[in-house]
């Protein structure tokens, strides 16, 4: 049996706090339901009063570490690492320290000027809304990129994964784009996530031209709308359509196809290849088991990449990305039991549906 491909994964490390509120709460900070979203200097009050609360938890965070931990967590084999930077803190001490305890290996860049980035999870009911204050996180360097430490495991990787927010740092979108290239000249794989509407819009240029590197989009509809309108493609409200023109957009290593999945929460995932579109059924949960859907798109991702570093069929990748999605959402936060009964050598399922 092959051993599993490494991954490796390039983001803003956050560490969320996470808690509950109302809608009052949420206008009281003029918080759209539902989306993520940077924290204007009006809304930086917000952190100081969640701290106060007392159900208040501290996860490790940010969307690309998310789907590694995750995707460590359901291979079990030590085959991840993430970089990022962190703020000189005890909020940074404890996001390398969790990282370690998953298993996944921490490639950090650290600076004495900035805080560790924060991102306010604020649960109403089962719906969650994102405010991030970023710090340290948008300090990522290509200095680090072409360190020692981070360089010798990008050699040893095969399989790369980074969020659309990765286009937000100083070193952007150099970063990305040195990324993307070593994967195409080295036929790896390429992988990223539009992650939120806004992204598309403001970073309209940098997705353009890494589009043509990316060997696997993911996104959600929302995400898939916000794009298609960006690049005013007219097909707005059909997420199908979207992914079809995804997938047909110039792509440089022609050796790996693109493949683009969109999710929409309980929908059927959307899977584009040259060869067609395939729908998904995701896997009916009792409404009274769901208890936060915060991090179900990262951990969807997390266990997609671990299916390709199992060198798994599409099919068994969606599986498995539904599997970890369907367990997140059944836990605070992106958070997930010590021991799953996932077993990548057996529960992938056959190559075919």
């Amino acid at each position: 049996m092959s051993e599993p491909l490494r991954v490796i994964g390039f983001g803003h490390p956050l560490l969320d706090i996470s808690t509950h509120v109302d809608i009052p709460f949420l206008e009281k900070y003029k918080v759209v339901p539902g989306q993520t979203t940077l924290a204007l200097p009006e809304q930086l009050p917000v952190y100081a009063e969640i701290k106060q609360r007392d159900d208040v938890i501290y996860v490790p965070g940010g969307a690309t570490m998310n789907a590694i931990r995750v995707c460590q967590w359901l291979s079990k084999k030590q085959t991840c690492s993430f970089s990022g930077t962190l703020g000189d803190d005890d909020f940074g001490k404890i996001l390398v320290a969790s990282l370690k305890d998953y298993g996944v290996t921490p490639l950090f860049d650290t600076v004495n000027d900035f805080p560790t980035g924060t991102c306010a999870c604020l649960i109403a009911g089962k719906e969650r809304s994102l405010l991030a204050n970023l710090g340290a996180a948008l300090r990522f360097t290509l200095e680090h990129l072409n360190s020692e430490a981070v360089q010798r495991e990008v050699q040893r990787a095969s399989i790369f994964y980074s969020a659309g927010f990765f286009f937000n740092t100083i070193s952007s979108p150099q970063s990305p784009l040195q990324l993307a290239k070593h994967c195409a000249d080295n036929n790896k794989i390429f992988s990223m996530n539009l992650s939120a509407p806004y992204l598309c819009s403001i970073y309209k240029e940098a997705w353009v031209e890494i589009m043509p590197f990316v060997d696997y989009l993911f996104g959600n509809k929302n995400d898939a709308a916000a794009y298609s309108q960006t690049q005013g493609w007219g097909i707005d409200g059909d997420h199908v359509e979207i992914a079809i023109r995804l997938v047909t957009l110039p792509k440089v290593n022609k050796a790996r196809p693109r493949v683009v999945i969109i999710t929409h929460g309980s929908d059927p995932t959307v899977v584009a290849t040259p060869a067609g579109v395939t729908q998904y059924d995701t896997p009916d949960l009792p409404p009274d088991s769901i208890v936060d859907l915060n991090g179900a798109g990262d951990a969807f991702v997390g266990g997609f990449l671990s299916g390709l570093s199992h060198h798994k069929s599409l099919i068994q990748c969606i599986r498995a990305a539904q599997y970890c999605a369907s367990t997140i959402i059944r836990n605070n936060g992106c958070t997930f039991p010590k021991e799953h009964s996932f077993d990548p050598d057996k529960d992938f399922g056959p190559e075919t549906s």
